[in-house]
C-alpha cells in the first residue's frame, strides 16, 4: 500500500473572503480573494466495510447520513445538490473511489450560509478525505478542479471556480482564467481584516443566476464584449448592468495592479473597496439594510474600506483595517470589531491570511527540539561523585544518560514526542556535537524520523545567538516541512506526560504551565518566561527571564502563576518571519519567547494558551541532574 495513505486523520480546508471582483469570475473575470483563519474539519476513520458514515455534531443529528459504496445512486435524492455524494461519484467514475468506507465527523467553524465559502471549504476537506484514502493525492490545483466539477458543473449550477480555488490553494490569490494555473499567487494584503457575520442566511442561487445569466443575456445580446456594448441603446437596468460590471472590473485591475507592485495604500485601496461595495449594492443589488449597517459601522469606527462579500441577500461583510509603521492599529481594530458587534444580530472576526487544503500531512506533527546550548552551567557541577562529573563534562546536556538502564535524555524525550503523536523531529545540535548524530545511528527509534540542523556560532561571538537563532536554522534546513504546522520545545527538559498531545491540537498555540506544580524551586521561575493569558485563552503576554519584581504581575485571576517552557507550535511561514525578524535582547540573544511575543502583539488573540499542571524534568542547573538522575531510576 501507498506509505501516503494514513486510515485515521483529520483533513481540513478554510473558508474566504473576496476582497475585489465579487460576482466577476463566473463571467470570465478575475477576483482577488484570501483564505481566512476559520477552517473546516473532518476527523476520518476508515472502516473495514463499504459504508460511508458522516455526522457533524455541532451541527445536530439532522445533519448525518450515509452513503453505499456499493450503490451511490441509492443515495441520490431528487432536487438535493449532494456535493459530498457527487464528487464521490466523480471519483468512482475516474477509478478514484476508496476501497473500504469510512466515518467521517466534520466541525466548522466557518459561517455557514454566509459567503464564506463554507460549502466549498467542506467539499474540499471531503475530497482531500477520499484522495488520502485512495492515495491518489493532487495538487491544490487539480483538487479545486475536482471541486468546482462536484459543485458546480455536475450539478450545471451558477458560479464560478473562485471558493474551490481559494479553499484548495490558501493565501492571497488572483484567481483569473488567463492564468496557466487559473491564478496567481498574491503578497498577503498589509492590513488587518474584520469579517461581519450579519446571522442572516444569503440567497445564494437567486442572487447568484440573476447576476450572472442577466448579465450574460446582455453580452451575447451586444456583441460580446462589454465595452463595445451601446448602451444608449438598453433600458435603464441593464445600461447600469452593464455600467457597474465595466466599473467592478476596472475596480479589480488597479487594486491587483498596486498589490502586485507591493503599493499598500489603505486610503487607496480601502476606498476602491468602498466604491465596490456601492456598486454591488445600488446596481446588482445584493446588499441587506443590516449589511449597511455594519459596513458604516466600520468605516465610523476607522475601517479604510468596506463591503460585502459572498452571493448577498445576507451573509457577511469585511473590512480593511491600516497600520501604523507597518504594525497592527489595535486599538482601532478593537474599535471597528466592536462596532459591528454593535449591529442586532452580527458577530465580527479578526482573520487574517491561511493556508489552503491540508491533507492531514500536519498529523506528521514535526517537532524541533533545542540541544545545541552550550550548557557552560553545567560543566560547573560540584558535589557529585567522580562518574557523575564525568558525565556531565563529556557529553551534551540533553544526552546525558538517566535512569536504571542509563538511556540518554533525549532519547527518552523524543520517544515521549512519537507516543503522543510525531512521526518527525529536527534535534538542532552545535557544532562540536559528535555525540547526538551517532548514538541515534545505532539506536534507532522506530516509527519516527529523526533530523538535524547545527547552529553554528558566528564568527564575531563566543556562544549561539539563541534559540529563535537555532529554530530559524532548523526552518530553513527543512524547507519540505512548509506545509506544516511546527512543534517547538526543549530538549533539555521532560514536561508532563500528554503536553505534546495537547499541543499538536492545535494550530498556534503554546503550553501554560501551572508553575507551582513544576517540582522545582520557586525562585526558579525567574529563569523561565512567564505568560499572560485572556479570559478568552489566549496569549496576552509573555516575558523572558522576569525580575522578581515582575513576577506578581502575571499571577492570574485564579491565583496561578503561569509559565512557557518554550513549547510552542506555529504554522511554519509565520513561524519563520517570527524568528527571521527577533532583535537581539538585552541577554545579546535572540530569543524564541521574545520573536513570538512581538508576532503576538501584531496578531493578538491568535495564540492559543493551553492551560496544563504537572512535574517536569529538567536539566538547567547542575544539581537538576542527580535529581532526575534519581526520578529516573
Amino acid at each position: 500500500m501507498d506509505p501516503i495513505v494514513n486510515r485515521n486523520f483529520t483533513v481540513s480546508a478554510p473558508g474566504r473572503v473576496c476582497l475585489y471582483g465579487e460576482h466577476q469570475d463566473y463571467l470570465g473575470m478575475p477576483s482577488i480573494v484570501m483564505a481566512v483563519n476559520l477552517r473546516c474539519r473532518i476527523k476520518i476513520e476508515e472502516r473495514e466495510d463499504r459504508l460511508v458514515i458522516w455526522d457533524s455534531p455541532k451541527l445536530g443529528a439532522e445533519y448525518s447520513g450515509q452513503y453505499d459504496l456499493e450503490n451511490l445512486e441509492a443515495s441520490i435524492v431528487e432536487g438535493v445538490q449532494d456535493h459530498k455524494l457527487a464528487a464521490m461519484i466523480l471519483a468512482r467514475d475516474r477509478g478514484e473511489l476508496p476501497s473500504k468506507g469510512w466515518n467521517a465527523s466534520i466541525d466548522s467553524d466557518v459561517p455557514v450560509q454566509a459567503g464564506c465559502s463554507s460549502s466549498s471549504a467542506l467539499l474540499v476537506a471531503w475530497i482531500a478525505a477520499m484522495q488520502r484514502l485512495s492515495g491518489n493525492i493532487t495538487s491544490r490545483i487539480d483538487l479545486a478542479n475536482q471541486a468546482f466539477e462536484a459543485e458546480v458543473t455536475y450539478f450545471d449550477a451558477p458560479g464560478g471556480n473562485m471558493d474551490q480555488i481559494a479553499c484548495a490553494v490558501g493565501g492571497a490569490l488572483r484567481v483569473d482564467p488567463s492564468e496557466e494555473k487559473g491564478y496567481a499567487e498574491l503578497k498577503t494584503p498589509g492590513f488587518d481584516w474584520i469579517l461581519g457575520d450579519s446571522n442572516a442566511p444569503k440567497d445564494t442561487m437567486g442572487i447568484l443566476s440573476r447576476c450572472k445569466y442577466d448579465r450574460l443575456d446582455i453580452l451575447d445580446s451586444n456583441g460580446g464584449n462589454w465595452d463595445g456594448i451601446e448602451t444608449a441603446a438598453l433600458n435603464d437596468v441593464d445600461a447600469g448592468l452593464v455600467h457597474g460590471t465595466i466599473r467592478n472590473r476596472d475596480i479589480e485591475r488597479e487594486s491587483a495592479s498596486l498589490l502586485s507592485s507591493g503599493s499598500m495604500s489603505g486610503d487607496i485601496l480601502g476606498s476602491l473597496m468602498t466604491e465596490h461595495h456601492r456598486i454591488l449594492r445600488d446596481v446588482l443589488n445584493i446588499s441587506t439594510p443590516r449589511i449597511e449597517s455594519m459596513c458604516d459601522a466600520a468605516l465610523s469606527a476607522g475601517a479604510k474600506g468596506a463591503k460585502i462579500f459572498g452571493s448577498g441577500g445576507g451573509g457577511c461583510m469585511l473590512a480593511m483595517v491600516d497600520r501604523k509603521n507597518g504594525q497592527q492599529d489595535s486599538a482601532t481594530i478593537k474599535s471597528v470589531k466592536s462596532s459591528i458587534e454593535g449591529v442586532e444580530g452580527a458577530i465580527a472576526y479578526h482573520v487574517i491570511s491561511e493556508p489552503g487544503v491540508d491533507w492531514g500531512f500536519s498529523e506528521m506533527n514535526p517537532t524541533i527540539i533545542l540541544a545545541a546550548g552550550a550548557s557552560s552551567r553545567m560543566k560547573r557541577v560540584e558535589g557529585v561523585d567522580a562518574e557523575t562529573a564525568k558525565e556531565v563534562i563529556s557529553r551534551p546536556k540533553a544526552m546525558l544518560r538517566v535512569g536504571s538502564n542509563k538511556t540518554p535524555f533525549l532519547d527518552l524525550l523524543i520517544r515521549r514526542i512519537k507516543s503522543e503523536g510525531s512521526t518527525c523531529v529536527i534535534v538542532v545540535i552545535g557544532p562540536t556535537d559528535n555525540v547526538t548524530r551517532e548514538y541515534f545511528s545505532e539506536n534507532p527509534i522506530d516509527g519516527i524520523e529523526i533530523r538535524y540542523a547545527i547552529q553554528t556560532i558566528p564568527d564575531n561571538r563566543i556562544k549561539p545567538l539563541g534559540t529563535a537563532h537555532a529554530v530559524q536554522i532548523a526552518l530553513e534546513q527543512n524547507s519540505d516541512l512548509a506545509e506544516q504546522s511546527i512543534v517547538v520545545c526543549n530538549g533539555d527538559n521532560m514536561p508532563p506526560e500528554l503536553s505534546f498531545r495537547a499541543i499538536f491540537d492545535e494550530q498556534r498555540a503554546l503550553l501554560a504551565y501551572d508553575s507551582s506544580a513544576l517540582g522545582m524551586p520557586d525562585d526558579r521561575v525567574s529563569a523561565f518566561a512567564v505568560v499572560k493569558c485572556t479570559e478568552e485563552g489566549k496569549l496576552e503576554e509573555i516575558v523572558e527571564k522576569p525580575t522578581p519584581d515582575q513576577i506578581p504581575n502575571y499571577i492570574q485571576e485564579d491565583g496561578i502563576l503561569r509559565v512557557s517552557m518554550n513549547t510552542f507550535k506555529f504554522p511554519y511561514q509565520e513561524l519563520l518571519s517570527a524568528v527571521k525578524n527577533c532583535p537581539i535582547s538585552s541577554r545579546d540573544e535572540k530569543e524564541l519567547p521574545l520573536a513570538l511575543g512581538i508576532w503576538n502583539e501584531a496578531h493578538p488573540d491568535q495564540i492559543t494558551a493551553i492551560p496544563f499542571s504537572g512535574e517536569f524534568l529538567d536539566l538547567t542547573h547542575p544539581s537538576d541532574f542527580e535529581f532526575v538522575l534519581n526520578k529516573l531510576q
